[in-house]
């Protein structure tokens, strides 16, 4: 069974990502700090390699989704979404009212965090139920 050629592209992309970290390093294009460039390019890259080879592993020429699988990851996202804005929302009013305090750095990661850790979640709870029924 040969990978999909969709799958061999993202991998050449992620190699691509994950060379031009490093020659990026090598040259030193930020003098101050010479591995940044590969320090935001490498994760990149990594996602690029490991998630077309966990879905040729998983799927391999099998479709990826269907119309069951389009519902349970829209509707993981959608209550992802709410939870998100709550927890903006939560942040907003502990901030006014001073009970803490972040700096803009701090919450994006957070609220990053949150969305997708949150849609992971939500998706695999969802998938387990409708897989019980």
């Amino acid at each position: 069974m040969g990978m999909k050629q969709k799958y061999k592209v993202q991998i050449a992309a992620g190699i691509s990502f994950l060379l031009a970290g490093i020659a990026l390093a090598f040259l030193e294009v930020w003098p101050e700090e010479h591995l940044t460039p590969f320090c935001y390019l490498a994760p990149v890259g990594l996602a690029l390699i490991i998630i077309p080879l966990v879905r040729h592993w998983r799927y391999g020429d099998e479709p990826q989704k269907d119309e069951r699988t389009s519902n349970i990851l829209t509707r993981g996202f959608v209550y992802s979404w709410h939870l998100t804005v709550g927890i903006m929302v939560a942040l907003f009013v502990m901030d006014d009212a001073g009970v803490m305090t972040m700096t803009v750095q701090n919450t994006l990661a957070l609220i990053i965090l949150v969305a997708t850790f949150s849609a992971l979640i939500f998706q695999g709870y969802l998938s387990r139920k409708e897989a019980s029924l």
